[in-house]
């Protein structure tokens, strides 16, 4: 058994010292394309090491067509696959350095409790294996760790070291550091083509503009399947829309864990954060409705909005049921769940797509990651597990059923 290991001990990985790179990394002309999660901390970190960076967004960082807005995410090191805590572990040590780069307050901790009869087992064994530290809760004590949670015959897996991201305060502060580092945002360019043929790689608008780069980082979100298809890459992107909704009483639930609940029944899965000053976030896995380019209807469903009051009720018996306020959100599933991380045409374009609903847990991590394959640093194994290579002869592409 691994010894378990607190946060504060996890191994320091490559960290960029901009002073140590004069002279030692040649520069280049960037061009990002998407504003979010992941390619604006791309774009905000390969301007702070130097090079000339040009970051394209359709509407521009945090609008509510994206897959970035709204106040809160989750972070957490639990889940059911070993890769994906190692990168949690080492996206806890990312944020640490944004804040300290910056000075914000991008990330709370409070604990989240893991109760899904398929997957508790994995979770609790994923974070063994990885050191971290875990409880395993028997059925009838969730409440001791979740205040007023009812019990529902279901095991659960307690881990301290999760809580809410303040999302957009993390997403101000990389906006800050590309300003600061002299890169450029431009909106209102919709991306329609990525032609890597000549000298130059060439992003083409589709008002007629055209931007070229030494290297592009591709991180568009739902629009990623028609800018990477031509590019070769021949894997089928899912674009989802749901919905989330704040309940109970403002800053009352601000000291409360996180949680994610696994389908039960007929019923789908569930997730909650608080939200300081705001309430308890709470959204559902159940798709809203297909996504389409062209719907920019943002509205909430009254009907998701009394189904998520409704669980909110049967599962919590001290929080208030009430809705306060709805968001609709994008997120883009991969075809199994896991991001889709890698180089083709020789490294001139980088991919950053397939968030699966997880993407906002790791854009402190993202940046530096992002921009050591820009820079054309070869990936540790953990990024590598992230490539194309899984997809050859048609492997991987079955989604498992995974929280948020």
């Amino acid at each position: 058994m691994v010894p378990p290991r607190r946060i504060c001990e996890v191994p320091p990985r490559r960290i960029c010292d901009v002073a140590a790179y004069a002279g030692s990394v040649a520069l280049v002309r960037v061009v990002v394309v998407g504003a979010g999660a992941w390619g604006l901390p791309a774009a905000a970190e390969l301007a702070r090491r130097g090079h000339e960076v040009s970051l394209l967004d359709r509407y521009g960082p945090a609008n509510q067509l994206s897959s970035s807005s709204g106040p809160t995410r989750i972070w957490r090191l639990s889940h059911p696959d070993r890769l994906r805590v190692r990168l949690a572990l080492r996206s806890v040590e990312a944020w640490h350095r944004l804040e300290s780069l910056t000075g914000i307050t991008a990330t709370l901790r409070r604990g989240l409790l893991w109760r899904d009869a398929a997957t508790w087992r994995s979770v609790a064994d994923s974070l063994e294996a990885e050191g971290v530290e875990r409880t395993v809760v028997d059925p009838d004590d969730v409440g001791r760790w979740f205040p007023g949670l009812r019990p529902d015959g279901r095991p659960a897996v307690w881990q301290a070291d999760a809580g809410p991201v303040l999302a957009s305060h993390a997403l101000d502060a990389q906006v800050s550091m590309l300003a600061t580092a002299r890169g450029e945002l431009v909106t209102g360019a919709h991306v329609r083509e990525v032609d890597p043929s000549g000298d130059d790689v060439v992003v083409r608008a589709a008002d007629g503009r055209t931007f070229r780069a030494d290297v592009v980082v591709l991180a568009p979100g739902p629009g990623a399947e028609p800018l990477l298809r031509p590019l070769g890459v021949d894997l089928a992107f899912s674009p989802l829309l749901e919905q989330v909704c704040h309940v109970g009483r403002g800053s009352d639930t601000d000291d409360l864990p996180c949680i994610y609940e696994g389908p039960i029944g007929d019923e789908p899965g569930m997730y909650g954060m608080p939200t300081p000053g705001r309430g308890y976030k709470l959204g559902i896995d159940q798709q809203l409705r297909a996504y389409r380019d062209d719907d920019h209807d943002r509205v909430p469903d009254p009907g998701v909005t009394a189904a998520i009051s409704a669980r909110a009720a049967r599962a919590f018996e001290s929080l208030d049921p009430t809705v306060v306020d709805g968001q609709v959100c994008t997120w883009t599933d991969s075809p199994d769940g896991r991001f889709v991380v890698d180089t083709i045409h020789g490294g001139r374009v980088v991919v950053a797509a397939g968030d699966s609903g997880e993407g906002f847990k790791y854009p402190a991590l993202m940046g530096p990651l992002l921009a050591d394959l820009a820079e054309g640093l070869p990936p540790d194994d953990d990024v590598a597990a992230l490539g194309l290579a899984r997809f050859a002869d048609g492997a991987a592409r079955s989604r498992p059923s995974l929280g948020h």
